[in-house]
């Protein structure tokens, strides 16, 4: 069993127990064909991990991190992909905190 974590337009197994990564796969889509520097959502489901990145959604085979499929969601644009399955759900939050200065 890994842990599957998605980054900068890459997704990645990383062992649990020793940090060693496994494999990593790195993601296409976007506006110019790549997604390096992207959030990447990722979720796992029977030997599947899908990723949304860019407004595209990708299955990976968890195993090797081959690429299963691909589909582009034409027509949703290129922003962040929220995942959801069997009672599973992955969402993107982003946070922005901004400082006040009081006199």
């Amino acid at each position: 069993m890994y842990l599957y974590i998605g980054c900068n337009g890459f997704v990645s197994a990383i062992h649990p127990q020793t940090g060693h990564e496994a494999w990593r796969t790195q993601l296409k889509g976007g506006f110019v064909g790549s997604s390096r520097g992207s959030d990447v959502c990722v979720l796992e489901h029977e030997e599947i991990v899908f990723a949304g990145c860019n407004g595209h959604l990708f299955a990976l085979d968890a195993r090797s991190g081959g690429l299963l499929w691909e589909n582009e969601l034409k027509g949703m644009g290129f922003n962040d992909v929220t995942l959801a399955i069997a009672g599973k759900s992955i969402q993107y939050v982003s946070s922005h905190s901004s400082s006040h200065s009081g006199s």
